[in-house]
């Protein structure tokens, strides 16, 4: 198998709060919630998410709900002592996660990161854009995930992307899912992300297609059997 990464920042003024994991059997994708000046948390989305990415890589071996659970509540201890873990703003991640064992493939998604999944009988596309329910410091939260298994031998690979990265085939529509992983089979996952760059400034003033964001963190983790 051959797993390649991509990530860029949305703006060069500021880091991205996107973070990638590729672990022994584990895939995951962490998109930072934007930050609003009061939050109740005197840290980062992006130190956040770096504790939250940390945590779940030491319990990959639990089924992916269970290892995002644990994770969020280890993550909550590291600053339950110095932030208001109940402030509806505390910092949060949308994640994606596949995981790798006994020959099956587990998938999460909670928020409105993606998971595409190539089998042998259908492209199976997972996203979560209507609760936007997310990963912050409340362990409950991570029961909306979405989740789900396929036997490691039907599946040709696999795509977890960001929703900054997801905008060139959801918003942009530059290609459909399928001819979106056969390029980054062919030219790699930044490939993806350079060509949706470019629409990104040729529409900077969003007129063409509106969006919140110009141009957003774009995060992409692809996996080739």
């Amino acid at each position: 198998m051959r797993t390649q990464m991509a990530t860029e920042a949305g703006r060069t003024t500021a880091p991205s709060e996107d973070r990638a994991l590729v672990g022994p059997n584990l895939l995951a994708v962490l998109d930072g919630v934007t930050a609003k000046p009061e939050n109740g948390c005197e840290h980062g989305v992006g130190w956040f998410a770096d504790q939250l990415a940390a945590e779940i890589l030491r319990v990959a071996h639990l089924a992916p709900a269970e290892a995002l659970a644990k994770a969020v509540e280890q993550a909550a201890e590291l600053h339950a002592g110095t932030c208001d873990l109940d402030h509806p703003d505390s910092p949060s991640v949308a994640i994606a996660v596949v995981q790798i064992k006994d020959d099956v493939l587990r998938y999460l998604v909670l928020g409105d990161a993606t998971v595409v999944v190539d089998t042998r009988q259908e492209l199976r596309v997972v996203s979560d854009t209507k609760t936007q329910r997310t990963a912050g410091a409340k362990a409950a939260d991570v029961e909306h995930a979405l989740t789900g298994e396929i036997a490691l031998q039907d599946v040709r690979r696999v795509a977890l992307l960001s929703d900054g990265a997801a905008r060139a085939v959801d918003l942009f529509n530059l290609f459909d899912w399928r001819q979106a992983l056969e390029l980054m089979a062919a030219n790699g996952p930044d490939d993806l992300i350079r060509k949706m760059r470019a629409v990104e400034k040729e529409d900077a003033k969003a007129v063409d297609w509106p969006r919140q964001k110009i141009s957003d963190d774009a995060t992409v983790v692809y996996l080739d059997r």
